[in-house]
């Protein structure tokens, strides 16, 4: 675990998200007619929002998306709630952002990449910098370039948009300002 810092906001150009383990606790909950649940921090969405306002603010072309290996509605319907794009049935992510980045001219240094299990390996090892939960995979752990101290699912992801827009340096008008920007919804 290197714990790196984070690069400067304008340094990257997408965030890309895995979304069981980092959403989620990575737990599911099976009914008897095979209904899957799954429980998501709901301050992601304000989360969002606040990425939202900020990178209208600075005016910042951000990229960012969620992208599983599995093909889930409840990933879906969380997405679409928090108006995040999301990608499903990517058996293997670090061939798909690699094309991603490869489509849209765009170098590894600037992707960010959040996730907490082993299938999330090959991706942290070409993006520009990796994160995971504090309760992710030992593995992942210690090849993550910094590991916050949320759980997955636990404000996780909350915590790493506030860390990278600079939350806790604004002022209170700051932080004012963009909760109350009209960018989406929680």
């Amino acid at each position: 675990m290197s714990n790196k810092k984070l690069p400067h906001w304008k340094d990257i150009h997408t965030v890309v998200f895995d979304f069981d383990g980092v959403f989620t606790d990575n737990k599911v909950w099976v009914d008897q007619n095979g209904v899957e649940a799954v429980c998501c921090d709901r301050g992601d969405g304000l989360g969002f929002d606040l990425l939202r306002a900020f990178t209208k603010k600075n005016n910042w072309p951000l990229k960012y998306f969620i992208i599983s290996r599995e093909k889930n509605p409840v990933a879906s319907v969380r997405a679409e709630k928090i108006q995040v794009d999301c990608i499903q049935s990517v058996f293997n992510k670090a061939d798909f952002l690699a094309n991603y980045l490869n489509k849209l001219r765009l170098s590894a240094e600037g992707l960010v990449y959040l996730g907490n299990d082993l299938n999330d390996l090959s991706v942290m090892q070409i993006a520009g910098f990796s994160v995971a939960p504090n309760d992710a995979h030992f593995i992942i752990l210690k090849h993550a370039d910094l590991v916050l101290p949320q759980k997955g699912g636990d404000g996780f992801v909350r915590a790493f948009i506030e860390l990278l827009i600079g939350l806790k340096k604004m002022s209170a008008e700051e932080v004012i300002e963009l909760s109350l920007s009209k960018t989406g919804v929680i």
